[in-house]
């Protein structure tokens, strides 16, 4: 610019010199042009306001969130021509319109606008994801030109947008789970007890049945009390999801996307099972999530948001596992409390953790596997071979379009 500057003066001396008035009058325009340019450099994208704004922060795979884009320019000066460059998560889709390659090789969504003096424009857009995950829309590149439409600004807006996609979820049949003692199945509502497990007593309310008097106690106490039991822990269950697809070293396997998102769609419908039974669930793996810890996990509980807390933590969870499943078992092993029936979900074969599982037995826990992938039925066969109570999860169709999901027998 400072060139430009100076070819202008040189030109009104040169005219003024040689009294050619058009060298004069040229060296003026050109002078006039750069004030102008140096104008709207500094002050040019001072006056725009800038938001991205998201309608929610969390949807399920296969629905849309409406995204607000408002430009506002608040000063007097015009801008013919702005750009606005928002940094965009590999996988984000935009209804109606491309992502851009960027020259650091990553994406943006590009939109342009002319503005007059004080004028304010709002565009409504439609985003959702590829498949669940973590999404991020910014920051903002801004880039203005001056009247000749000669790019003379450019500022980053450090906003960003975040934004979960959680993974589907399909009605689970099959999944049905009566609490048993003996062989009487009992309700799934509620707080079911455990007649095997005596806790104590407690004094008679009206309405309370006659055979849980305790003869006894209440003779001792000259009082009727009740016998009470500890609630069933049939009903305490914790999913463990095995992020490998196959068998061998992590470094040899590529990342089959495709299962991989079956498997979490698996998961997924599983703890909407469990929530629709009214059962405490959590859940485990080996993955990251965004926090410190490579393992993720969410203690079993019944309270209520529990299933979008599950759901929230399977869209943030990372597709490589960061640790081995048996460290996985392991930590499940000596966190969790006996007697919470601990449900595996897994693609591969099942009897290469037997000890692992047998040992979770011995400690106290329930092991039940559910098998996922393509041979699922083929696996949960071969888990059974060995003892193992094992159970195949199979989809009616490809995860994007599946409508149900079996739970075979």
């Amino acid at each position: 610019m400072a060139l430009r500057v100076l070819a202008a003066i040189g030109l009104l001396i040169l005219g003024a010199i040689l009294r050619v008035p058009v060298v004069a009058i040229l060296g003026l325009v050109l002078g006039v042009v750069e004030v102008a340019h140096w104008i709207w450099l500094r002050r040019g994208l001072r006056a725009i306001r800038y938001r991205r704004s998201l309608d929610r922060d969390r949807i399920t795979w296969g629905e849309e969130l409406d995204m607000t884009v408002d430009v506002w320019n608040q000063g007097a000066l015009p801008m013919p021509w702005l750009r606005a460059d928002d940094a965009a998560s590999d996988g984000l889709v935009v209804r109606g319109r491309g992502l851009l390659e960027t020259d650091d090789a990553g994406l943006a969504l590009r939109n342009t606008w002319t503005l007059g003096p004080y004028e304010h424009v709002i565009r409504h857009l439609s985003a959702t994801g590829e498949r669940r995950g973590v999404y991020t829309i910014g920051p903002a590149t801004l880039t203005g030109s001056d009247l000749l439409v000669r790019q003379a600004a450019m500022e980053e807006r450090s906003e960003i947008d975040t934004f979960l996609v959680r993974p589907r979820t399909l009605t689970a049949r099959g999944l049905s789970r009566p609490d048993r003692w003996g062989d009487l199945d009992r309700s799934r509502t509620g707080l079911a007890e455990d007649p095997a497990r005596f806790a104590g007593i407690r004094p008679y309310s009206p309405g309370d049945p006659l055979r849980r008097i305790h003869p006894r106690a209440s003779a001792r106490l000259g009082r009727p009390v009740v016998k009470r039991y500890e609630p069933s822990r049939e009903r305490d269950v914790l999913l463990v999801v095995d992020l490998r697809i196959g068998d061998g070293p992590a470094w040899e396997l590529a990342v089959a996307d495709e299962e991989v998102e079956s498997l979490f769609v698996v998961a997924a419908s599983l703890a909407r099972a469990l929530a629709a039974e009214h059962a405490a669930f959590g859940i485990a793996a080996a993955g990251f999530t965004g926090a410190p810890s490579r393992f993720a996990e969410l203690d079993v509980s019944e309270a209520p948001g529990q299933l979008d807390r599950v759901l929230d933590l399977l869209a943030r969870l990372s597709s490589h596992p960061s640790a081995s499943f048996d460290a996985l078992l392991e930590r499940v092993r000596r966190r969790t409390r006996p007697g919470t029936t601990i449900l595996i979900v897994t693609a591969r074969d099942a009897r290469r953790f037997g000890e692992a599982f047998r040992r979770l037995r011995r400690t106290g826990f329930g092991v039940s596997i559910v098998t996922a992938g393509p041979d699922a039925v083929a696996l949960a066969t071969a888990a059974r071979s060995s003892g193992l109570t094992a159970r195949s999860a199979v989809m009616d169709a490809p995860w994007r379009t599946a409508t149900t999901l079996a739970i075979g027998a």
